[in-house]
C-alpha cells in the first residue's frame, strides 16, 4: 500500500522543482526525526511530530507530540480529502488526486509566509553554523587537551629553578597556574572506588581488563562467584528477558560513585513490577511500585509435617483463609504459657514466662530465630521422669526404641542388683540377690522381668501419664507407638530481609500477637497493615521510617548463579 509524496522546492532560478517518491505505508510518521517516512528538516518540527494512517476509505492525520492545522484550523486529528491543506511547522503538505493504484498523494512544500515576529530570536538560534559540526568538534578536542593536558604539564615547566623576579608575569603565573593545573587534572580522576573495591583500589587492571573498552562482566563474576539471578533468565519473556540477558554488571553498579555500589532507585524495580505478568508470566508476586501506596498483602511460606518437601506459600488476608495453618503436628499454647499469673513447674512453682524464654535471635545478625528444642527449653518444665519415685533420671527425646533401650537397660540392672547411687528400688520389682552368681536360665528370666517392666513404663509414658501425648499426637500401631512427626517453619518470609536486631527496642507482641492462641495452627506473622504503622515508601515522611524496595528486598536472591555460563570458565582460571 503505497503512498506518493512529493517534494516541491524552489531552485535558484526560482522556479518550482518537484521531487516525486513513493513510500510504504499504511502508517507514515511525519516529523524531524530520522526514522519518520515523511522527513521534514526544520528544527521547529517535532521527532515524531503527526501519523498519517491509510486504508481503503480513506486517510486519517493524528497529531504525535506537535500541532497541527488543517485548511487553517488547529486539530487533534482529522480525515484527509483531496484539497485539504495540512500544516506543520513551515511546511505545507497538500492532499493532491492520486493516480490510479495509489490510494494518497500528498505533496510537501515550505510554506511562503514569514513567521511572525515573537519567533526571530529561535529562527537566529537556529540557523546553521558556518562552521561544521566536524570543524566543532576538533575545536572541542583540542580545547579538551589544552585544558586536561597541557596546562596541568605547564605547571611543572614553569616551576623551574630560576627564581622570578617580584610582581612580573612569570611570578604570577607560577601562583595561578598549579592551582588552575590541579582543577583541570582532576578531570582525569573519576573518583574514589567503592568500600567494597579499595583493598584492590590502585591496581585498575583487576576491573579495567582491556584498554579504553567498558568493564566486562566476567572481571565482576571472578570474584562474586556467588552472585545469583533475580529470576531464571528461562521465565521471562518478551523486551524484558531480553534487557536481562544484555544488561551488564557496570549498569546498575557504577564504581568511583561513592561508597556505595548498589543502587537503590525504586523505579528500576517498579519499572517491571508494576505489570510483573507481561515480564514474567509464570511468577507469582503481584503487581507493586511503592510499598504505602499499593504493596499486597504479604505471602507466608508455611511447611506440612506430612508433606516434608513442599512449602505453601500463602497470601494474608482478613479474615484468614482456611490455608492459612501450620499443620505441625506439635500440640502448643501460647496462652496458657504466656498466663500473666504464670505456669506451673514441676515443682508446683508458678513461673511467669516471656517470649525471650523460648525464642531467641539468632547470633548471626539477628534475622532469624534460634530453633526451640525439647533439651534447651521445654525440658525444664516437661519432665521425661518415668519412675519420679525410683530415680530422678529421665529418657531422651527421641524414638520409641532409644525409650525402650534406656528403659531396659535400667530396670535390667536393678534385678541384676546392681543398684546405681541414688536410685531407691521399686518394691514390687523382684530382684537378684546382690552378689550372687547367676547361670544362663536365671540371666535370661532376669532380662525378661527387666523387659516387662520397661515395657510397662513405655505405656505409661506414651499412654497413662500422656507424658508424651502433652505436644506431641500419638498412635498406638502393631508395631509399637507411632508420635506424628513434627515440622516448624522456621523462615516464615524467605524472601524478606529482616533483622529482629534492629526492633529490639519493641516487645514480641507488636508484631506477633499470641497472648490468645491456644492452638499450635494459629500463625501469628505481622501483616503489611501493622508494618505500615511505622514504615512507609520511598518518599520521606517524618516520624515514620523511609523504605524502598531494597529494604526489605535483595535483588540476587534466585537460585541459580548470575551468568551462569561464565561460571565454569571463571571457577577453571581460579585453580
Amino acid at each position: 500500500m503505497d503512498v506518493l509524496v512529493t517534494f516541491v522546492r524552489t531552485n535558484p532560478r526560482g522556479k518550482a522543482q518537484r521531487d516525486q517518491r513513493r513510500v510504504a505505508g499504511p502508517v507514515l510518521i511525519v516529523g524531524r526525526g530520522s526514522k519518520s517516512q515523511i522527513h521534514l528538516q526544520d528544527a521547529r518540527v517535532a521527532l515524531n511530530h503527526a501519523r498519517i494512517t491509510v486504508a481503503e476509505d480513506g486517510a486519517t492525520l493524528e497529531a504525535i507530540e506537535g500541532a497541527i492545522e488543517v485548511n487553517g484550523r488547529p486539530v487533534d486529528s482529522a480525515r484527509l480529502a483531496v484539497g485539504d491543506v495540512v500544516e506543520i511547522g513551515p511546511y505545507l503538505i497538500t492532499i493532491e488526486p492520486q493516480p490510479t493504484g495509489l490510494l494518497l498523494a500528498l505533496a510537501v512544500s515550505a510554506s511562503e509566509q514569514s513567521p511572525p515576529g515573537g519567533n526571530i530570536v529561535r529562527r537566529v538560534l537556529m540557523r546553521t553554523p558556518r562552521l561544521s559540526k566536524r570543524r566543532l568538534s576538533y575545536l572541542a578536542f583540542l580545547g579538551i587537551i589544552l585544558l586536561c593536558l597541557v596546562v596541568p604539564l605547564a605547571a611543572g615547566f614553569l616551576g623551574g629553578s630560576t627564581p622570578a623576579e617580584p610582581g612580573s608575569a612569570r611570578e604570577m603565573l607560577r601562583e595561578i597556574v598549579p592551582v588552575v593545573a590541579g582543577n583541570f587534572a582532576q578531570s582525569w580522576n573519576p573518583g574514589p572506588v567503592s568500600r567494597g573495591h579499595q583493598v584492590f583500589g590502585k591496581d585498575c587492571r583487576s576491573c579495567h581488563q582491556f584498554a579504553f573498552l567498558q568493564v566486562r562482566d566476567s572481571a565482576c563474576v571472578s570474584c562474586h562467584q556467588a552472585l545469583k539471578e533475580h529470576v531464571p533468565r528461562t521465565e521471562l519473556t518478551g523486551a524484558r528477558g531480553v534487557t536481562f540477558a544484555t544488561t551488564r554488571c557496570a549498569e546498575c553498579h557504577r564504581d568511583h560513585k561513592g561508597m556505595q555500589m548498589a543502587p537503590r532507585a525504586q523505579e528500576l524495580c517498579a519499572d517491571c513490577h508494576v505489570d510483573v505478568k507481561n515480564a514474567a508470566p509464570a511468577a507469582q508476586s503481584a503487581n507493586v511500585t511503592d510499598f504505602v501506596e499499593d504493596h499486597p498483602a504479604f505471602r507466608v511460606s508455611l511447611l506440612d509435617a506430612s508433606h516434608p518437601n513442599a512449602i505453601r506459600r500463602v497470601r494474608q488476608a482478613t479474615p484468614a483463609t482456611a490455608e492459612m495453618v501450620e499443620r505441625s503436628n506439635l500440640k502448643f499454647n501460647h496462652a496458657l504459657h504466656l498466663d500473666p499469673n504464670g505456669i506451673r513447674d514441676p515443682e508446683e512453682r508458678r513461673t511467669v514466662m516471656d517470649c525471650a524464654d523460648c525464642h531467641q535471635p539468632e547470633a548471626r545478625g539477628g534475622r532469624l530465630i534460634e530453633p526451640v528444642t525439647m533439651e534447651k527449653h521445654c525440658q525444664r518444665c516437661h519432665s521425661l521422669a518415668f519412675e519420679p519415685k525410683v530415680t530422678t533420671r529421665q529418657v531422651p527425646h527421641g524414638s520409641e526404641q532409644a525409650v525402650m533401650t534406656v528403659l531396659r537397660e535400667f530396670y535390667a540392672r536393678l534385678v541384676l542388683g546392681d543398684v546405681p547411687p541414688g536410685v531407691v528400688p521399686p518394691p514390687d520389682l523382684q530382684r537378684m540377690r546382690p552378689g550372687a552368681e547367676i547361670d544362663y536360665q536365671e540371666r535370661q528370666q532376669a532380662l525378661r522381668i527387666a523387659d516387662e517392666r520397661a515395657q510397662r513404663v513405655l505405656r505409661e509414658l506414651y499412654e497413662t501419664r500422656d507424658v508424651c501425648s502433652t505436644c506431641h499426637y500419638v498412635t498406638r500401631e502393631p508395631a509399637g507407638y507411632k508420635v506424628a512427626p513434627v515440622r516448624v517453619a522456621h523462615t516464615w518470609m524467605p524472601q524478606a530481609l529482616f533483622t529482629h536486631a534492629k526492633h529490639a527496642t519493641e516487645r514480641c507482641s507488636t508484631c506477633h500477637d499470641v497472648t490468645r492462641s491456644k492452638k499450635a495452627t494459629d500463625v501469628a506473622m505481622p501483616t503489611v497493615e501493622k508494618c505500615r504503622e511505622c514504615h512507609v515508601g520511598a518518599r520521606a515522611v517524618i516520624g515514620k521510617v523511609t523504605s524502598d524496595c531494597a529494604t526489605c528486598h535483595k535483588f540476587h536472591a534466585g537460585s541459580e548463579n548470575w551468568h551462569a555460563a561464565l561460571q565454569p570458565a571463571t571457577k577453571k582460571g581460579k585453580k
